[in-house]
């Protein structure tokens, strides 16, 4: 997982507009990219932003682009972003190569702000969708059992 951030001005003083700011930017920002799709997600995305909040976008590179590249192209992006929407604290997340509850979340939360291929797009979400609630299946007996070894003192 690569994530990235730059923080000009925080998002707080734009208002309501801030998601179709976002989406004009990632339009214009991304077409020439090698971004396939672009999300807004967590506290923003959600409606639980505080001030100080960052702004969590999750990309989806094109699959041919090496991970050495992630990160350079993570700061890019967040960079090229933030300039192009005035929104500052962004921080762009690599779905490419993140753990399964990242993407998950990022996919749950989701708000579009750009999609090359909406096709992929309803595949990609699909795909994380039904393997993050297959991992939450087996995942929630396992965390139950750590709060209760950890309870005991066993842990």
């Amino acid at each position: 997982m690569v994530a990235a951030r730059h923080a000009p001005a925080p998002w707080h003083h734009l208002g309501v507009d801030l998601v179709a700011r976002l989406r004009e930017a990632s339009h214009r920002e991304l077409e020439r990219s090698p971004v396939v799709l672009a999300y807004l997600f967590g506290s923003v995305a959600t409606g639980r932003a505080r001030e100080g909040s960052d702004v969590d976008v999750a990309v989806v590179l094109e699959p041919s682009l090496p991970p050495e590249r992630y990160l350079k192209l993570s700061l890019e992006l967040a960079r090229r972003l933030s300039a192009a929407s005035g929104v500052g604290g962004i921080e762009v997340v690599v779905l490419n190569d993140a753990p399964l509850p990242l993407r998950g979340r990022a996919v749950s939360e989701r708000v579009v702000l750009f999609s090359r291929d909406e096709p992929f797009r309803v595949r990609f979400e699909s795909r994380v969708l039904r393997e993050f609630l297959d991992f939450q299946i087996h995942a929630a007996p396992m965390d139950l059992e750590l709060l209760r070894a950890t309870a005991e003192g066993r842990r």
